[in-house]
């Protein structure tokens, strides 16, 4: 089983961002599947995740900008802008 993970924001400079999961048979589906969402206004990117059963997964394809973190919490994977650092 394959997921897609699509992600953005409506605002610049955003805190969050909205995240949307879809299930995939094939890895090739979910990629066609993220590509043809590239487009859409407010998406950044997208991330195909295979998993393993219900705790091993792995990314096969993303497209995620360098500032964006992924990982797995209450059965749903989040992508989210990664914590900055602050030095004082």
């Amino acid at each position: 089983m394959f997921t897609l993970i699509t992600f953005g924001s409506t605002q610049q400079l955003a805190q969050s961002w909205w995240n949307a999961q879809t299930k995939h048979d094939t890895q090739r589906s979910a990629e066609r599947a993220g590509l043809s969402c590239m487009p859409i206004a407010g998406t950044f990117g997208f991330v195909v995740v295979k998993e393993f059963g219900e705790t091993s997964w792995v990314v096969v394809d993303d497209m995620m900008p360098p500032n964006a973190t992924l990982w797995f919490q209450d059965g749903e994977f989040h992508v989210q802008p990664a914590p900055q650092l602050v030095l004082v």
